[in-house]
């Protein structure tokens, strides 16, 4: 990938992420102004949740994986509750992830929901484990083969 992709992409993700967060302010603003205190304290909730969660992919990924953390920046819907990072993730791994990602993300939106992770990052695959017994993923592994998928 050459530089200025790399840099581009990070631009338009930081752009997304910057959009998203303010989003969820707004709706804490309206909350308050409709006097719905416990629901605004809720959406404080989950986004510091998502914040502290990017932080946690952030501290844990090698430089190399840039790109992983500008991913999840962008998709408020997918919080990582938990990551282990073994190795470097390849250029592969990480092309499926931020398409596998963005999928998710668009169907999490879609459905009004977020989903809690869990993550396994090494060389050859990652590991994406969750507890929503209801998240239909039977094309997914022929579709993202570096990515192996588990209910927990």
């Amino acid at each position: 990938m050459s530089h200025g992709l790399e840099r581009g992409t990070g631009l338009e993700a930081f752009r997304r992420h910057r959009h998203d967060v303010l989003n969820q302010l707004q709706i804490v603003r309206a909350l308050i102004q409709m006097n719905r205190a416990d629901r605004a304290i809720a959406a404080i909730d989950r986004l510091a949740e998502w914040l502290q969660s990017l932080g946690r992919v952030q501290q844990a990924v090698l430089p190399s994986a840039e790109l992983m953390v500008w991913t999840l920046a962008s998709c408020p819907h997918v919080v990582v509750a938990d990551i282990l990072v073994e190795e470097a993730p390849g250029d592969d791994s990480v092309e499926q992830w931020t398409s596998f990602l963005t999928e998710l993300e668009e169907r999490l939106a879609l459905d009004g929901r977020q989903l809690r992770i869990k993550l396994i990052v090494n060389a050859k695959t990652l590991r994406v484990e969750w507890d929503a017994h209801d998240l239909e993923v039977t094309d997914w592994p022929a579709r993202y083969p570096r990515i192996s998928f588990a209910r927990g």
